[in-house]
């Protein structure tokens, strides 16, 4: 394990903001004992760009939109409250107010988010636009149904993590109503990862 670990290293520096950050160099980088498992290079760094796209551009999507609105942000969190059983772990008065303050502190963070990553004003328009550019490079890619071809590569793998941390928000079924990543791309990899 300590062999994997020093493969990809960590730096510290201090940002813009003179905050101290830490980024591990080579996060994108997969690590080969003996040779690339028949795999071209050019497959191997269009897969870590798609993996640093999702990361980079893709998930700054998605609180401008899951927190829209103070409505849709309440939803939001009364649905993170169910899947994760928070009444197991907090008392109802507790949870109430993680739901509402939480909602309403998250409302205010996406606007700032809005703005410092770029999204639209309409911030669903860019949540669609990301995801048919999505789709579009599947199928420039290749003519399979993945990124990776006929099963997912570790680019669908981030994409599609991005995308289930959503699913039981507005946001997401929007986006299964005006785009075809759902329909065509996200059920079909859910499918093979259950399978």
């Amino acid at each position: 394990m300590v062999h994997i670990a020093n493969c990809y290293p960590s730096i510290k520096y201090t940002d813009e903001k003179g905050v101290e950050q830490t980024q591990i160099m080579n996060k994108y980088f997969l690590m080969y004992e003996e040779d690339m498992q028949g795999r071209s290079k050019e497959d191997i760094l269009e897969e870590r760009k798609w993996r640093n796209w999702a990361d980079s551009v893709y998930v700054h999507t998605l609180s401008p939109n899951i927190y829209r609105t103070i409505s849709e942000a309440v939803d939001s969190f009364q649905y993170f409250d169910k899947v994760g059983e928070w009444e197991r772990n907090f008392t109802a008065w507790e949870r109430y107010m993680v739901i509402y303050v939480g909602a309403l502190a998250m409302w205010l963070i996406a606007k700032r988010l809005q703005k410092r990553h770029n999204i639209k004003n309409d911030a669903r328009r860019s949540l669609y636009e990301e995801s048919d550019h999505w789709m579009s490079s599947i199928k420039k890619q290749n003519n399979g149904q993945f990124m990776g071809g006929e099963k997912p590569n570790l680019a669908d793998l981030a994409v599609y993590g991005v995308l289930s941390s959503i699913e039981g928000c507005q946001a997401f079924q929007d986006l299964d109503e005006n785009s075809k990543i759902i329909k065509d791309w996200y059920r079909k990899i859910q499918q093979d990862l259950t399978h």
